[in-house]
């Protein structure tokens, strides 16, 4: 027996020391070792959890490093950036996933924001209402959610698209406009604070048109497939996130603020409703009202095919990828 001992024991400790390197040496976790995911915010208010979550570590704490990509020049240069694969995800408002869905494998793995208010129309002193529009120059960025937010609210003033001079324009060219080519246009915060600031004032905002403007976070179908762990992370800390900025609103307000070289009295999400896993779960799901992701796209879907921006329609069921949402709802 003793032989036989002595034969194996340099063996044994062999597989200690081999089984002690092992459990000492660090390992490599997916925030560690893979890729940032390059994902754009804007000056929206629904893409700001971004920069909060990538500058208190909680994309990290959940297994996955991000990199925000500051578009603040044009919204419409991040549906460009995203078709050309510069970015792995991007925030978008879903009429415009649906025109980047046609040419772009991309899915929508969460419902992050609704603008109940945000968005608004704003006009010189000398128009009181909407009504009072016609024969005037209004800006909106044409075949976008832009265009379908003005013609709504003509049409609830008894206007037409044929009563204004639409002139295609950013949102946030519009306060320039202002001073000479339009009378009116649709922008956002914090455009419309500085706007209100010269003299400007508001006559129509989403407030009027609930869940009409609701924005996706998409990503890349191939990213999804390849990392489904890295996107199931990001979920996950965007939720905490949101919890972190609701109850500390004035340390996440001066965040954005550095980043985006603004005032912290000018980081306001008023008029924005951020969605909860729980929103998300009926967001994902056919319905008849706008709480319903596949109703506002049936909305974009017809707005679109009339003005001829798309031809023809994306798979909903391919576009909408609701696994990631209902796997945190239930490990909730």
């Amino acid at each position: 027996m003793k032989t036989q001992l002595t034969r194996f024991l340099p063996f044994v400790v062999l597989f200690a020391l081999w089984s002690v390197a092992c459990t000492a040496a660090p390992q490599p976790t997916p925030a560690a070792s893979a890729e940032p995911l390059k994902v754009s915010w804007n000056l929206w208010p629904g893409t700001y959890p971004l920069v909060i979550g990538h500058e208190r570590g909680l994309f990290e704490k959940h297994g996955v490093r991000v990199e925000p990509v500051f578009i603040g020049t044009s919204y419409s240069t991040i549906i460009s950036d995203f078709a050309a694969g510069k970015l792995d995800g991007a925030s978008f408002v879903l009429g415009d996933l649906l025109t980047v869905a046609i040419e772009t494998d991309v899915k929508a793995v969460m419902v992050t924001d609704t603008s109940d208010g945000a968005d608004q129309v704003l006009a010189t002193a000398d128009i009181a209402t909407p009504a009072d529009l016609r024969g005037k120059s209004v800006g909106a960025n044409f075949g976008t959610f832009s265009e379908l937010f003005v013609r709504t609210m003509l049409e609830a003033n008894g206007l037409t698209i044929n009563d204004v001079n639409l002139v295609d324009m950013d949102g946030e060219a519009v306060l320039d406009g202002m001073s000479g080519t339009i009378q009116a246009g649709h922008t956002w915060e914090p455009y419309t604070s500085q706007g209100i600031a010269q003299g400007y004032h508001v006559i129509f905002s989403t407030a009027d048109t609930p869940g009409l403007i609701t924005n996706v976070l998409a990503f890349h179908t191939e990213l999804i497939e390849e990392r489904p762990e890295a996107v199931r992370a990001f979920v996950a800390a965007w939720f905490e996130t949101i919890e972190w900025w609701q109850a500390h609103p004035a340390e996440g307000n001066a965040i954005i603020a550095e980043a985006a070289g603004l005032k912290p009295e000018e980081v306001s999400t008023e008029g924005v409703r951020f969605l909860d896993a729980a929103d998300n779960l009926l967001a994902f799901a056919p319905g008849t009202d706008h709480t319903s992701a596949y109703f506002s796209a049936q909305s974009y879907l017809e707005f679109f095919s009339s003005v001829g921006v798309l031809t023809s329609a994306p798979d909903f069921e391919k576009l909408f990828e609701a696994s990631f949402i209902k796997e945190f709802n239930q490990a909730q």
